[in-house]
Parts: structure tokens; C-alpha cells; sequence
């Protein structure tokens, strides 16, 4: 990862960072295009459409460029470095990215009036996009999604949805505070008729208490006027109510229960739901939150691997020849001494690409010849051509004469020091070259070093007849 802007590339602690960019030369001939990898990867830490990105390297490069959405694959006609596109990818964040005013680029894309503006989230300014650039109307014509927009749709209808359920839970309360008020004022008029009926009661019993002296209770002895039982209730209804008025309370008192029951299961209903909910919301987020620690720890693997992988860190620093140079001299404790820096040369380049080794060799010939100084220096970079050949790619053998004229005829090996070698079956010893592919090696380049052997001695005969 690293820091979003130039201006900021020196930060240890700026927080907004994005993936190195990575690309890929596919195809050869006419046919022959540049895959930026992650360019999606590099548009969402930009908060940018890929496409934008993409086509800025179109409309600079003067190319062609596919983007598949499906896939995620983004392509821009040509072979373009690494460096390359990483400049123009630096030019594009300093136009439609960054702040013009903080240089944050936390921005966002506002179109108003054929006109192109980047509003800053940090603070509040407004920068002016310049119209001329090609991109503009791609944007124009593509305009970014509002995802903020969307959010308000959100929060304006979930609000929308709280409310009507805040009125209808009030007209529910509505109704049950009415329902209540209703059975409370059939009680007081049941109690009050009850009440009369004791009085009416007391006084029959005041006339005819000497006739009734010994009758106080019934023949089983209980009290009805005092016992609280469920059956000296229904006694007493019958006894003080009419028929209709008794089957009224107790008819009451089920329909109570009834919807205090009802009410209770809704609580433990509702109160199920919100636990049910809780728990899949816990679960999301502790999926999403291993989803998140797998690709982070991916990620710095990947990271990891290109930085201990001496191949892989020379392949990202072909685009600066220099550089390489001053990287190879630099390393120590590699296996085979010189010829094992020479593998590591020649397999970050011949095998940097898809296309024809010698196309790469050819673009790189600066490299080699800092590193064919001498005998010894042209007979190391011979065994690493063995090895890659040999060990690493055995499938592009076919390649291996292409690979080897290329070498003579940009004056990086000399036709003695390739004759030498090819006479010494054994020399990828030292970087333990298979003998079974060290032999399929020479045996492809057999043309070219004959081709040698026959231009040598046609040399030779010339340098002796000039003395005679």
C-alpha cells in the first residue's frame, strides 16, 4: 500500500492509502495490450469509478481501452510500463481526486451545468475541475451514482416508517385506554347495582327477623354474603342481578384474561424478534469482520511475497534500468555468486511478460551490458540463460536461439565466450542447471553456435591469407 498524492508519499502516518499499481503486457504483434490488475482496487480507495481511471489512461496515451464489469478487467491497448502508468495514474488524482485547496482526497464528484466540481469532505471547499481535459466528457456522459443521495432516500423513508408505526401504536393505545375506560365504568355500575341490592336486601331481613331467627345461613352452613369463592360468586350474582347482568361480569372477567394473555404473548413475541435480530446482526458482523481480516491478511502476504522475492522486486523496478543495476550490485549472499544474480536478472526480464523473450530482452539491453564487462561476467549471464530456459520455463525452449542471437548481436556476449560455453557441457553446475534440460538447451541453440563456429573460421582463413 501507499499514500494517496506525491505530496504526501513521505508521510509514515497519512491515513489515506491505496494499492501500488500493477500491470501486465499480454498479447504480441497488433495484438498487444497492457492489463492494469488492479485497477478496480485502485478506483474504490480512490472512491472513484474504475472506469474514470481507465480512461484517463486512454485519453493520455492516445489508446483504446476495454473495461469488463463483470470481471473487473481493464485493458488499455499498447505496451505500457509500470512507471508509465503510474505517473499518469499520479496526474489523474491530482485533477480529479485531491483537493485543490487542503490537498485531501477525501472528495466527491459534483456535476452542475455541463460543469465538473470536487467538493471536500475536510473543508468544505469547492474546486473547479478544468473543462478542456477529454475525461470531462466521458464523465459527463457517465455521471458517478450519488451514493449520499441514496443514503438520505434511506434515512427519509426508515423515518417515514418510524413514524407510521409511532401512530399506529398510538391509536392503538387509543383504543385500549377507551376499552379500559369502558369495562372501568361497567364495573362502577355493576358495583353501585349491587350495593342497592344489599340495601334491599338488610331491609326484607329487618321485617321478617323473627320468623327467619334460626335461618342466618343455608344447610351447609356457609356465609354467602362473606365467602370469597368462585361458586359464592356466581350465588351472589344470581341472587342480586338479573340474568343478563350476571352473565354480563362474568363474561367481563374471561375477555380480561383473555387479553392479558394476548398482550403477554405479543411481548414475548416481540421481544423474541429483537433477540432474533441482535443475533443475526452480531453474526453479520463478525463474518464481516474475518471477511475483512482474511483480505488484510492476503493482502499483506501478496505484499510480503514481492518483497522477499528478489525476482518479483527487480521485475517492479525494470521501468528505472539504473535502479536495477544498482539493486544486483547491491546483493549479497546469493547462491552461485555472480551467475546467481545473473539467474535473477534474467528471469525477472525474460519471463517479465508473455511476449517473445528477446522482444523483452531487446528493451532491457542497457541492463546486460552493465554486466558483461568481461569473459567471466558474458559466461554468467550464458548459465542463467541456461537456467531460465532449463529450470524455470523448460515449455519456451523453442525461444532459446532468438534468445542467444539477440545476445551476440547486441554486442552483450562475445562468439568465443558463447563457443566456450557451448563446448562445456557441465558449466550449470554451478546453479545445478538439470542435465536433462541443460542438454535441450544446447541442443536448440545447436544452429547458432555452428552458425559461430562456421563465421570463426571464415575469420581465421581470412586472417591467413593476409599474411601470406
Amino acid at each position: 500500500m501507499q499514500n494517496i498524492g506525491a505530496a504526501n508519499a513521505d508521510d509514515a502516518f497519512y491515513r489515506y492509502k491505496m494499492p501500488k499499481l500493477q500491470a501486465k503486457i499480454e498479447g504480441r504483434g497488433n495484438g498487444i495490450k497492457t492489463n492494469v490488475v488492479n485497477n478496480v482496487e485502485i478506483a474504490k480507495a480512490l472512491e472513484r469509478p474504475p472506469e474514470y481511471v481507465l480512461k484517463y489512461y486512454g485519453c493520455e496515451l492516445g489508446a483504446q481501452t476495454n473495461f469488463d464489469k463483470g470481471s473487473g478487467t481493464s485493458i488499455v491497448n499498447g505496451a505500457h510500463d509500470t512507471r508509465k502508468l503510474s505517473e499518469l495514474l499520479e496526474a489523474f488524482i491530482k485533477r480529479y481526486v485531491c483537493c485543490y485547496s487542503c490537498n485531501n482526497p477525501e472528495t466527491q464528484i459534483k456535476i452542475k451545468k455541463e460543469n465538473i466540481y470536487l467538493k471536500c469532505k475536510a473543508c468544505g471547499f469547492v474546486s473547479d475541475v478544468d473543462p478542456r481535459h477529454k475525461l470531462n466528457t466521458f464523465i459527463l456522459k457517465n455521471p458517478p451514482e450519488n451514493k449520499l443521495k441514496k443514503e438520505e432516500h434511506k434515512l427519509k423513508k426508515a423515518e417515514e416508517e418510524r413514524v407510521k408505526d409511532a401512530e399506529a401504536l398510538g391509536e392503538k393505545e387509543k383504543k385500549e385506554k377507551k376499552k379500559k375506560d369502558k369495562e372501568k365504568k361497567e364495573k362502577k355500575d355493576k358495583k353501585k347495582k349491587r350495593e342497592e341490592g344489599k340495601e334491599g336486601e338488610a331491609a326484607g331481613d329487618g321485617a321478617s327477623e323473627d320468623e327467619d331467627d334460626g335461618s342466618e345461613d343455608d344447610d351447609d352452613g356457609v356465609v354467602w354474603m362473606t365467602d370469597t369463592s368462585a361458586e359464592a360468586a356466581r350465588r351472589r350474582a344470581q341472587e342480586q342481578l338479573t340474568s343478563a347482568t350476571a352473565a354480563m361480569v362474568t363474561v367481563g372477567n374471561t375477555e380480561a384474561e383473555e387479553e392479558a394473555a394476548r398482550r403477554k404473548a405479543e411481548r414475548e413475541a416481540k421481544r423474541a424478534a429483537e433477540e432474533e435480530a441482535r443475533r443475526k446482526a452480531a453474526e453479520e458482523a463478525r463474518l464481516k469482520e474475518e471477511a475483512e481480516a482474511e483480505a488484510a491478511r492476503a493482502a499483506a502476504e501478496q505484499e510480503a511475497a514481492s518483497t522477499s522475492d528478489p525476482v518479483l522486486r527487480l521485475r517492479n523496478m525494470l521501468g528505472d534500468g539504473a535502479t536495477v543495476v544498482r539493486e544486483l550490485r547491491a546483493m549479497t549472499g546469493i547462491d552461485g555468486g555472480v551467475a546467481g544474480k545473473m539467474r535473477i536478472l534474467y528471469e525477472a526480464v525474460l519471463l517479465s511478460s508473455d511476449a517473445r523473450m528477446d522482444t523483452a530482452l531487446k528493451a532491457h539491453k542497457n541492463i546486460f551490458l552493465q554486466f558483461a564487462q568481461d569473459a567471466q561476467s558474458q559466461l554468467a549471464q550464458l548459465i542463467a540463460f541456461e537456467y531460465v530456459l532449463a529450470a524455470v520455463a523448460p515449455e519456451r525452449v523453442k525461444e532459446a536461439p532468438f534468445v542467444l542471437k539477440a545476445l551476440y548481436e547486441l554486442d552483450v556476449l562475445d562468439d568465443d565466450v558463447i563457443l566456450a560455453w557451448a563446448q562445456k557441457s557441465d558449466a550449470g553446475k554451478i546453479l545445478s542447471v538439470p542435465v536433462a534440460g541443460g542438454k535441450a538447451v544446447r541442443k536448440a541453440v545447436a544452429q547458432v553456435v555452428e552458425w559461430l563456429q562456421a563465421q570463426d573460421e571464415e575469420e581465421d582463413e581470412e586472417e591467413d591469407d593476409e599474411e601470406d
